[in-house]
């Protein structure tokens, strides 16, 4: 058990509460690896059931993404982007004003 705090001795700087587990005996430190795996175990089910609803989310997002992409991409060969493109007529001059009597 002294090899193992030996080797966590670095950790000591990092973490200050280590020396908690310098007066714990096995048991101690056994019970709180096995609360800190269950904690994690937590989270990984939590964050996986949570993943389905998330990814509904981002499937509407990115559809939308990628529609309004293409729209753009579509929006860029208009003919109505460039008035002076081939075969397209002018815009008609303003008329004669006539003088008012």
């Amino acid at each position: 058990m002294h090899t193992l705090l030996h080797l966590a001795s670095p950790l000591h700087l990092a973490f200050p509460a280590m020396h908690v587990f310098d007066q714990a005996g096995p048991a101690a430190i056994l019970a709180f690896a096995s609360v800190v795996a269950a904690s994690l175990l937590v989270v990984l089910v939590v964050s996986n059931a949570n993943r389905g609803e998330l990814a509904a989310w981002t499937v509407p997002a990115r559809a939308r993404r990628t529609a309004l992409n293409q729209r753009a991409r579509r929006a860029a060969f208009l003919r109505l982007r460039d008035p002076g493109a081939p075969g397209r007529s002018r815009p008609r001059a303003p008329g004669q004003h006539f003088p008012a009597a």
